[in-house]
């Protein structure tokens, strides 16, 4: 199969941002739609730092020290990342990348239908390397073809083949931000507040699970997954999946804020329940990567929550409110149950008195 990216000529101008929230889950701040307007100098940065300070845990129980040694499996990690970065562009420089493999692989097909004219094979072969060259500078495109040509590999029976595509695999992987998501995030959940999630991965879907809860979806429940499977163009430029999206588009002032002109985003779906987990039920999402954050979006009801990173305060005090509203709920339920037991213990000493005493109480 020949590998070819989409073409970048193809792009979604319609931020789902945009769109109208419910009532019921609160409102998106209006400052990260992308192509809101803000007469605000701050950088999009900026305004998610003093979005996400708004909720800190400066006041934390554990105070952390302000320097700490660098472990070194860490700095050897860190020392990796950076080579395989070397490898790859990032962020906008991916789209550009693909227009040029787009408009190459028009000028390819071009030459390939003109196969009869003088010279037109070495042109062929010419704009085949540059292709090539090209490809393997997207990261998503040399994990995808790194996990096909392993998995080739390993049905023939050629193991040493295949480890060394799993190799490459692994390096492509660790430089694609959506597949770097793991940990813990703070959102906030419109009228239930900030809540915190965990990111882990199964294969190339992401899991979100939350560690703090409200009393629709409480913690230990999953609020939603994604399906990040990269695509794969063929010759042709069609797509082998109908699950890929194309990024949003940013216009040039809301480029400027965010520092980026396109948001990548992918399909995926979002938990929702009524009160005490009921009636839950499963809705279209999306992930939009801004960044360093990114947001997760319940497509048919219009609800986007924006994530970022929590400081280490931040995630104590989080977990420690938790705590002390189990601990409340825990002993409300003490309580009614107190409540219950001498009710009934009321009922049944009147109805023994009653018995007692018969027509002459």
């Amino acid at each position: 199969m020949s590998f070819i990216m989409p073409a970048a000529n193809q792009r979604a101008v319609t931020p789902i941002m945009s769109m109208s929230t419910s009532s019921s889950f609160g409102s998106f701040p209006e400052e990260f739609n992308p192509n809101y307007e803000s007469d605000s100098s701050e950088s999009g940065s900026e305004v998610a730092g003093r979005y996400t300070d708004q909720y800190n845990g400066s006041d934390g129980a554990f105070p952390l020290p302000d320097e700490s040694e660098i472990p070194e499996i860490r700095q050897q990690r860190w020392e990796r990342e950076a080579i395989a970065q070397s490898k790859f562009v990032s962020d906008d420089e991916v789209f550009e990348l693909r227009q040029k493999i787009s408009d190459l692989r028009v000028r390819l097909l071009d030459a390939r239908e003109n196969l009869a004219e003088e010279g037109q094979q070495r042109r062929i072969n010419e704009l085949e390397r540059q292709l090539f060259c090209l490809n393997t500078k997207d990261p998503e495109f040399m994990y995808a073809m790194s996990l096909e040509l392993m998995e080739n590999a390993q049905q023939a029976g050629d193991l040493e083949t295949a480890e060394k595509y799993k190799i490459q695999a692994k390096e492509a992987r660790q430089v694609i931000p959506q597949l770097n998501l793991h940990g813990l995030w703070v959102g906030k959940y419109g009228e239930h507040g900030y809540e915190m999630v965990n990111i882990t991965y199964s294969g190339d879907t992401l899991i979100a699970t939350k560690v703090t809860g409200d009393q629709n979806v409480p913690k230990g429940e999953t609020s939603f997954t994604v399906d990040l499977s990269p695509t794969i163009y063929s010759a042709r430029g069609s797509p082998t999946s109908m699950m890929s999206l194309e990024p949003i588009e940013l216009n040039a002032r809301a480029a400027r804020q965010w520092g980026k002109k396109f948001l990548p985003r992918f399909p995926g779906k979002g938990q929702v329940a009524a009160e005490g987990f009921t009636n839950a039920k499963w809705l279209e999402g999306q992930l939009i990567m801004v960044g360093r954050f990114f947001s997760f979006a319940w497509v048919p009801i219009g609800h986007q929550v924006f994530f970022g990173r929590p400081s280490s305060e931040l995630i104590l005090k989080m977990l420690r409110e938790q705590r002390e509203d189990e601990l409340k709920r825990d002993q409300m339920l003490v309580m009614r149950e107190a409540a219950q037991n001498m009710l009934e213990e009321t009922y049944w000493v009147e109805q023994e008195q009653s018995s007692e005493y018969g027509c002459f109480e």
